[in-house]
């Protein structure tokens, strides 16, 4: 019997990371990749371009957006469908238009369904029109917390969408700082008084993490990215230190938005990774 499009696309999932290992040696840099799967997307066989659609989204490159909506194109359901569920895990806002214009004219009930998971994803994570948030939620209770921190919205010196900005670079600091183990996240727009009784209960210390991103710098043919991250009390807000990281990309030149990504991200975690490690120094 003929395979339904879940069976498929279950099994596309799975032969997913098999395929990533397909790349030549020259996909090792985020563009020759991204480029290359894009290649793949038209290719004859249906399989090829349903794994390729797959591995789109788990690049987190911005350049994948546009051949990801033209596979929204492809004659295959299955293909739509990988590549419906890939700009979900792509989570661009740049990918809202496409998905829309695709949902209202696409005939197939189950792309249907995941374009529309897609775009309700995109939107809830701050992604959609109205520029919303980039907080994730409460954040989750950890027992083994020694210290309480506050993150900062995100001054944004790049120029990039503000939405964009903060959601790759307070999710970088959030995963590095949940992953330290010591660190309780304290909720946004939380007041002083109600901070100043979780520390007095659960007996932590508290950190506000002021966080900002300087202006890209494409001087000398590279690209240079800077994370500040500067230390504060909490609530009280008094300065007790700085932790900045800048790296640095070789061989870029003009706008790269998918380099100016990776940048981003990982400077922001090696910022907030130092600063988990050094947390009891800034006491």
């Amino acid at each position: 019997m003929r395979d339904s499009l879940e069976r498929k696309m279950r099994r596309g999932a799975m032969v997913v990371a098999a395929f990533l290992t397909m790349l030549p040696s020259i996909a090792h840099a985020q563009g020759a990749r991204t480029q290359f799967l894009a290649d793949k997307l038209k290719s004859d066989d249906f399989r090829v371009r349903t794994n390729a659609a797959l591995a789109l989204g788990a690049t987190n490159d911005p350049a994948a957006v546009e051949p990801l909506c033209r596979a929204l194109d492809d004659p295959k359901e299955v293909v739509r469908q990988a590549a419906a569920v890939a700009h979900k895990r792509l989570g661009r806002s740049s990918s809202l238009p496409c998905l829309k214009v695709h949902k209202s004219s696409e005939r197939n009930e189950g792309v249907r369904v995941q374009i529309t998971r897609a775009v309700e994803s995109i939107e809830a994570a701050g992604g959609g029109s109205g520029g919303g948030s980039s907080d994730p939620g409460p954040p989750s209770l950890n027992p083994k917390a020694q210290y309480y921190v506050a993150l900062s919205s995100v001054s944004n010196s790049t120029g990039r969408g503000q939405s964009e900005v903060e959601r790759l670079v307070i999710k970088a600091i959030r995963a590095k700082l949940e992953a330290a183990g010591s660190m309780q996240l304290a909720p946004s727009s939380e007041s002083p008084d109600a901070a100043r009784g979780v520390l007095k209960k659960r007996k932590l210390k508290g950190f506000y993490l002021s966080v900002a991103v300087d202006k890209f710098d494409y001087s000398g043919g590279h690209l240079k990215v800077r994370v500040k991250v500067g230390v504060f009390t909490y609530p009280g807000k008094s300065l007790l230190g700085n932790v900045d990281r800048a790296l640095t990309k070789e061989g870029v030149r003009g706008s790269d938005a998918s380099s100016e990504d990776q940048l981003m991200e990982l400077a922001a975690g090696l910022a907030a990774e130092q600063f988990a490690q050094n947390a009891s120094a800034f006491l």
